[in-house]
Formats: structure tokens, C-alpha cells, sequence
């Protein structure tokens, strides 16, 4: 049998944020998204299975898709 594991590095998180910020990237005045990501090793490059390292905070502009890691939410 052949297992082909992996890295991806999974977000999750719909919540707005309450002021708006000006996205480096595009330029956009807007509210940003907040976000949670954290590496995990895969199964097959798809399936996640095994968290590695520490959840990171991100905040994700609406209009361009650019992720910005913030200390603190």
C-alpha cells in the first residue's frame, strides 16, 4: 500500500472585522475578514489529518484575496 502525504496550510474564518483598513496590495479601503490558518500534514495532499505548529490569526481582504498574519484579533 502507497501513502502519499503532505503539507497544506487550511484557513477558516467568515467574521468582519469592525474598522476598515487599506489593503497593501490592492489599495482598497474596506473590512477586512478575519481569519485562522494552521499547517497539517495530509493525506494524498487533500485529506488533513495532523495539525503542525501554532494557529495563526490573519486578516484577508475582500476585494484581492491577500492575507495579512496580525499578532492579535
Amino acid at each position: 500500500m502507497i501513502f502519499i502525504i503532505g503539507t497544506k496550510f487550511n484557513v477558516s474564518g467568515s467574521e468582519r472585522t469592525t474598522e476598515q483598513h487599506r489593503c497593501p496590495q490592492c489599495g482598497a479601503l474596506t473590512q477586512f475578514v478575519k481569519k485562522t490558518g494552521r499547517n497539517y500534514i495530509t493525506l494524498f495532499f487533500v485529506l488533513p489529518i495532523i495539525p503542525i505548529g501554532k494557529a495563526r490569526n490573519l486578516l484577508e481582504c475582500p476585494n484581492c484575496k491577500t492575507r495579512i498574519q496580525v499578532d492579535n484579533l
